[in-house]
């Protein structure tokens, strides 16, 4: 007999991202943020683009980031993702077992080497970056992060 934690693992394999709005049945609308530029700005055409937040299905991990897809509203296609985490150099170089290099690289936003880019992946980290200076944001991010992890971890 399989469980729900076994149909959930066959459809995203430990290691995967997936998106908040895919595991939370809520309205993707209430869970998307929409940033609006009125005018050409970080390389980017005027227009609205999504950034749709993907989270670590492994229940034993706790990277403590995200992956952030910048969707081209227009378009509806990815324009790059972008990887965001919160916790200090310390952390991360503590969780890449004491790889320094690549603990640092964790920090605050970067292009995601992992993501899907299509030669915008610089543009769209300008993007993420002023979106991330909205405290509101951040904190949104980790608590959505916490909600993830704990349905992941509910999972019987």
């Amino acid at each position: 007999m399989t469980n729900s934690k076994d149909v959930f693992y066959k459809e995203f394999p430990i290691g995967s991202f997936v998106s908040f709005s895919r595991l939370i049945s809520e309205d993707i609308a209430l869970k998307t943020r929409r940033v609006s530029l009125l005018q050409d700005m970080f390389g980017l055409s005027k227009g609205a683009y999504f950034l749709v937040e993907s989270y670590c299905v492994d229940g034993s991990c706790d990277c403590r980031k995200v992956m952030i897809n910048v969707i081209a509203g227009d378009k509806n296609i990815i324009l790059g993702t972008i990887g965001f985490g919160w916790e200090g150099p310390e952390y991360y170089i503590k969780w890449m077992y004491d790889d320094e290099k690549a603990g640092r690289a964790l920090v605050g936003a970067y292009i995601e080497p992992g993501g899907i880019q299509n030669g915008l992946e610089n543009e769209c980290l300008e993007l993420v970056k002023y979106s991330l200076c909205d405290l509101n944001y951040i904190k949104l991010i980790k608590e959505r992060y916490k909600i993830f992890k704990d349905i992941i971890h509910n999972l019987s």
